[in-house]
């Protein structure tokens, strides 16, 4: 799931969403939509001057779906499976998760 840079539409693997976890599909939704906005506002929703961890408009989406997540009372263990991607490193995650407040004991499901 993303958001084209060049329309600001919400692109959404057919497969992903016939395959995926509900609560993550509705978590990314809310994440994309937090960029659809950025792209509205004219905001740079892929600025290569900062880490993907560390992108202003990530972290601002990352939060707005954290925050949903702790209102469906999810743990922060699930919060943080949440939070990995396939291309973010594990020392990433640990970045983005500590930047949102996000507590793990170390055992998640990758």
């Amino acid at each position: 799931m993303g958001v084209s840079d060049e329309d600001g539409h919400i692109m959404i693997s057919a497969n992903y969403l016939n395959e995926g976890d509900i609560i993550d599909i509705y978590l990314d939704i809310i994440h994309e939509l937090v960029h659809v906005r950025q792209f509205m506002e004219g905001k740079e929703l892929f600025d290569r001057n900062f880490s993907y961890v560390g992108r202003p408009t990530e972290v601002e989406a990352f939060r707005y779906a954290v925050e949903e997540a702790r209102n469906l009372r999810l743990d922060d263990e699930r919060i943080y499976d949440y939070l990995k991607t396939e291309w973010m490193s594990d020392d990433d995650l640990k970045q983005l998760a500590e930047t949102l407040c996000v507590r793990c004991s170390g055992k998640v499901n990758t």
